[in-house]
Parts: C-alpha cells; sequence; structure tokens
C-alpha cells in the first residue's frame, strides 16, 4: 500500500493486488509504531492507509496471483479474471504464522491473548508470567528475548520433543514444561490461562506462540527469484532482486518483521521502481 501511494505521487500507473488477509490485519494494537502514543489497531492502520490511497488514481484489484510470466519484457498474471500487465512488480506477499492447532487460535491473535511478536508488545507485558509456546532454538531465543521484560518465563513444548536445543543451555530464570497441553482459556488483561495434561495450571500468563512461520514466496520463486534458506527474499538496499524490475518488500523480505520497516522498504521500492523505468 504504501509503495502504491509512493508511486502514485510520481505519476505512475499503479494496480494493487490485495488478498485481504494482511498481517496487519491481525494486531489488535500496536503501541511501538511511530506518531501514535496511544497505539492504533492493526485495521485502524490499514484503514488509513487504504484512505490516503483513495486520494489517488489507484487501480485496487481484490484476489490473488498464483502464477507470473515473463512476456516482451513485461510481467504478466491473472487475478480474479482479469489479465494484468505491468513493467515492474513489487512484491509484498508477507508471511503466515504458523499458530498453534486451536480452532479459536485466530481469535485469540486479534484479541491479543495469544502474542506472536515480543519486539512489539513486550513492553506492555509489565513483569507479568511468560509461557512461549515452541520446541525449537526459535522458542529458546525467543523465551530468551522476553527475559528483557518478565523474570518468569517459561518454555511449553505442548507434549513434542524439543528440537536442536538442549534445556542446559538455557538461562537459569527459564522454566520447561514438556507436558500435552489439555486446554486453554483466555484471561483478563490479554492474557491466556493453560492447564497441561498433568493437571498442573498456569494461570493469567502472557502467551506467545514461537512455532514459526511461512514465507508468502511462491510467487516470486515462480519468476526465478532467488530465496534464503527461511524461504524469504534478499534484496540489495534498493529492494531489488535477482530478477531485473522485480522488487520486494515487507515481511517476505529477508529482515525485521515490523511495520515502520516494511513501510520503509515500500517507500524504497516505489522510488528505485520510478527511477529504474525512468533509465528505460
Amino acid at each position: 500500500m504504501v509503495a502504491g501511494i509512493y508511486l502514485a505521487r510520481l505519476n505512475r500507473r499503479v494496480i494493487i493486488v490485495d488478498g485481504g488477509e494482511s498481517r496487519a490485519s491481525l494486531i489488535p494494537r500496536s503501541y511501538n509504531h511511530p506518531a501514535f502514543p496511544d497505539g492504533i489497531p492493526g485495521q485502524d492502520l490499514l484503514r488509513r492507509m487504504h484512505d490516503q490511497a483513495g486520494k489517488f488514481a489507484i487501480e485496487h484489484v481484490v484476489g490473488r496471483s498464483d502464477a507470473l510470466e515473463r512476456s516482451d519484457g513485461c510481467f504478466q498474471t491473472t487475478v480474479a479474471g482479469r489479465s494484468l500487465l505491468s513493467h515492474s512488480v513489487i512484491c509484498a506477499t508477507g508471511l503466515v504464522d504458523i499458530l498453534p492447532p486451536w480452532p479459536d487460535a485466530t481469535a485469540l491473535v486479534r484479541s491479543g491473548n495469544l502474542r506472536l511478536c515480543p519486539i512489539c508488545d513486550g513492553y506492555e507485558i509489565n513483569g507479568a508470567p511468560v509461557v512461549v509456546l515452541g520446541n525449537t532454538r526459535r522458542a529458546a531465543r525467543e523465551a530468551e528475548f522476553l527475559l528483557s521484560f518478565s523474570d518468569c518465563v517459561t518454555i511449553a513444548t505442548m507434549g513434542v520433543e524439543l528440537d536442536g536445543v538442549n534445556p542446559r543451555d538455557f538461562k537459569p530464570s527459564m522454566r520447561l514444561v514438556t507436558h500435552r497441553l489439555a486446554s486453554h482459556h483466555p484471561a483478563a488483561e490479554d492474557r491466556l490461562s493453560l492447564e497441561f495434561a498433568d493437571g498442573s495450571q498456569m494461570e493469567a500468563v502472557a502467551a506467545y506462540s514461537a512455532l514459526g512461520c511461512k514465507p508468502q514466496s511462491d510467487l516470486a520463486r515462480s519468476i526465478g527469484v532467488e530465496l534464503d534458506e527461511e524461504g524469504r527474499i534478499p534484496t540489495d538496499q534498493h529492494q531489488r532482486t535477482n530478477v531485473e524490475r522485480f522488487y520486494a518488500a515487507g515481511d517476505v523480505v529477508t529482515g525485521l518483521n515490523q511495520l515502520g520497516v516494511a513501510m520503509a522498504q515500500g517507500e524504497i521500492a516505489a522510488v528505485t521502481v520510478h527511477n529504474d523505468l525512468r533509465r528505460l
């Protein structure tokens, strides 16, 4: 969206293909986004950006592009039955978080009872006990990071064996629970209460899912874009990929998953597209 606004202000014709599944829409309230001292819900931020984009001649196409081809030096795709042709593409397809296998997992993320980003909201924990759901080195790293905000951090593997991490490497203040999770329910103040198969309980904890994520980079791969080992897109400092006039920005790009970072990358990509097209 940011890239589209910038390009429109550079007098470029812009088509935004939007599948309506922005990761930002899941954020109950972002407290670390600049210029919003009381925080802003992700959906409100998206609405503001849509309103801003609406002031320009930007064409919005609702749907997904599942295949991309090169044709006479341009990119061609079909979305919602329409054939689209462009000189350049900015890929901002993001990633999908892997959530616990609970029917209400997405709803708990939207309500803030299940958290995904300690960088985003660790400050708001305010010393509460923390549970990190996961069994990998990623979960261990996240638990260690959260010690900056709480001196009571537990890794709960939910009955799955540890993978690639040894409990002997844990910080002394980190605990490990390996029992299967029997039940969960939301608690006050964006907390979660957990009951394990052995009957033990953890009440009103700040719960983080650290089960990983899936970069949405299949479209980029189909056009020959090189990916890193996680399936994310490496770019140069101007958001260019190894494929000429195919750029990338946001969470699908290697780096820090933050709204401010994604916006800045969109701005950089837009200006790079404009300058590269001037040289054609």
